[in-house]
This record gives C-alpha cells, structure tokens and sequence, in this order.
C-alpha cells in the first residue's frame, strides 16, 4: 500500500513539473513585435506579441509571448507597450511549457506582467 501512494504521489508530483508558472529576471523588453495575422484565432481581436526580454529561466531564455487567447490580452497588450516605450523595467509571469512556435527563439507565453 506504500509503494502504491508513494508511486501516486511521484506520478503527481511529475505532472505538476511539467507546466509551472515561473518568474523572470526583472529587465527592459529589447523588442516588441505585433502581428496582424499570425497567432490569429477566428472571433478573437489581434494576434500574437512578441517580446524580446532577457528573462533568465533556461528553455524562455530570448523572451515572451502574448495571444490574443489570453483573457487579459488587450490590457496586457496596453501594458507591454508602455513598458516598451517607457522603457519601464518589468517582470513576468510565464508558462514555462507554452513555447512559442513563430520563430527559432524560445519564447515562453505571458501570464502576467508586473510593473516593480
């Protein structure tokens, strides 16, 4: 019965490494990139953003990325470009299993962003 929790609970504890809400370096955005089609979702306003960021977690190192199916995207958006045009230093939230699949770069999505 031991090895059977202990077996349960290692099975759990794999699920929950696999997608983590993680924390990034606190920086400046290098780069910001908003398209108008690719990341599109049918319903939906906008596309992807794409944020070139030092974030300092391995697999997200290059930056970030928004999409238009997340529930706070316009006012996240709004907020990205502030941080950009500001030059404001910020922290995210990020998924660091939802890679970003426009580019070679490694670009983790946006949870949340944080003005500190």
């Amino acid at each position: 019965m031991n090895k059977l929790i202990l077996g349960i609970f290692a099975v759990f504890i794999s699920f929950q490494s696999i997608g983590a809400i993680e924390t990034t370096n606190k920086g400046n955005i290098t780069k910001l990139f908003a398209y108008d089609d690719y990341g599109s979702l049918e319903g939906k306003e906008g596309a992807d953003i794409a944020v070139w960021f030092n974030t300092g977690i391995s697999g997200c190192e290059h930056g970030v990325w928004l999409s238009p199916s997340a529930p706070g995207y316009k006012m996240i958006a709004s907020f990205l470009l502030t941080a950009y045009t500001s030059k404001q230093q910020v922290r995210f939230q990020i998924y660091d299993d939802k890679v970003w699949a426009g580019t070679g770069n490694k670009l983790c999505q946006i949870d949340a962003i944080r003005f500190e």
